[in-house]
Parts: C-alpha cells; structure tokens; sequence
C-alpha cells in the first residue's frame, strides 16, 4: 500500500515533466545528423560567437566559431549587383558537398518561419528545461520515498538526452530526405525540423521510460532479500574442520 501511494503521489510530477523534458532537451544537445560526415544541429552559436544574427546551425565542431558549419541567417547581405539589402540567407563553410548550398544563399518559403521558431524555441525551450528540473527537485521534497523519486529524475533526464540524440538523429534523416523532396522546405530547413521534432519526442520518451525502468529497478532492490545457499549449524561447522585437520 506504500508502494502504490508514494508511486500515485509522483506521478503527476513525473507526467507533468515529461514535455519539458523533451523541449529542455532539444535546445541544449547537439543533435547528429547521419551521413553528413559529423555535422549536428544545434541552436547556439559555434565558439561563443555571441550577438550571432543565425538561430539554426549544423555544426562539426562546436569549438570553432568559423569551422565547418552551415547556418541560417538573418542580416545584410551584399546582392549581385553591388547594393546591400537585409534579407534571410544561409552563410555555410565546407559544407556545400553535404547540402548543395552555396555562401550567402538566400531563402523563402518555409526558411523565414523556421528561422524564428528557432530563434524562439532557444530560449523557450531551455526555460521549460530548466522548470522541468525544478518540479522535479520539489516531487523529490514531497516524495514518500525521496530516494525512489530521485532515482527516478537522475534516469528520466539521462534517458531525455539519449533519447533525444537518438530519435533526433532519425527525424533529422527523414526530413533531410523530406525536405530534398519540397522546393519551399530545402534539404537544411527538412533536417532541422526533423531533427529538432524528433528530438522534442525522443526526449520525452526518454525520460518516462528512464523514470519508469528507474523505479521498477528500484522496487526490485528494496524488496529482494537474499539468503545463504547453505545454513549450517555451529556442531557441523566444527565437524567440518576437525575432518579438515583443524
């Protein structure tokens, strides 16, 4: 009966969680993208280039402020003939093998919109972060079982990030495809909200099923006692060792 009312007294946090997990998740990691030999998504700016104009990135090597990187901007760009103009436009290094898209491209369609979503979706998304562990720090207060609970956060957050790494991956896969496919999307834009949705989703799979796998584990231990394969009595143990010579 313990068991069930610490388990129904978390449960609503745990629920509660599982969306920010996953939108917490998807701001903050750098998400693969197969098959573009190391490239991740990611929303900040490579090698604390602060006051960056770019909100989505593909990015090799985080490190490096101007490494092998493609991303889409929102600033003045030089036009062919000779007059500058602000407009919405990728700027890319090394990557025009992966994506066929060359320096200071500019974009329409679906590249604007997307442009803003992840402008927006930083910050927003790292807040619901960042809430999402504090509710969870109070359902650890409020637990019956506050070790059984914070068992339970430290595997739902671990299980939100690889989950987000590895369904991420995939939508960033499909969407490159997707996006290939459909003139007003492109294969960068596809791969970005592919990779972004997928990883909102495999983070929040992530943690219920880290959380949940965390807590069974847990009932298992506290439950399971063990017993000595043999129980002797003293008289047979000095038995024992007087045949032994002892």
């Amino acid at each position: 009966m313990a068991d069930e009312q610490a388990q129904n007294a978390t449960a609503p946090w745990s629920g509660a969680v599982i969306p920010m997990a996953g939108a917490g998740a998807a701001s903050s990691v750098r998400i693969p993208v197969p098959g573009t030999q190391g490239l991740c998504i990611q929303l900040y700016a490579p090698g604390n280039f602060k006051n960056s104009t770019s909100t989505l990135f593909f990015v090799e090597d985080p490190g490096k402020k101007f490494g092998r990187q493609l991303r889409l901007d929102y600033g003045e760009q030089k036009l062919p003939n000779g007059s500058k103009a602000i407009t919405y436009h990728w700027n890319q290094s090394k990557t025009l093998p992966t994506f066929g898209i060359t320096n200071h491209t500019p974009v329409s369609g679906a590249a604007p919109a997307t442009y803003h979503a992840a402008r927006y979706f930083r910050h927003g998304g790292r807040f619901l972060g960042v809430v999402g562990m504090a509710v969870d720090a109070v359902s650890i207060v409020q637990a019956d079982k506050p070790l059984r609970r914070a068992t339970e956060v430290v595997a739902g957050w671990a299980g939100a990030w690889a989950g987000c790494k590895v369904v991420g991956a995939g939508g960033a896969t499909a969407g490159f495809w997707a996006g290939s496919e459909a003139p007003l999307v492109g294969n960068a834009i596809g791969a970005g909200l592919g990779g972004l949705g997928g990883c909102i989703i495999g983070g929040g799979v992530g943690y219920f099923v880290g959380s949940t796998v965390a807590g069974v584990v847990y009932d298992w231990a506290e439950d399971t006692r063990f017993r000595p394969l043999i129980i002797s009595s003293e008289a047979e143990v000095r038995a024992w060792l007087r045949g032994e010579g002892h």
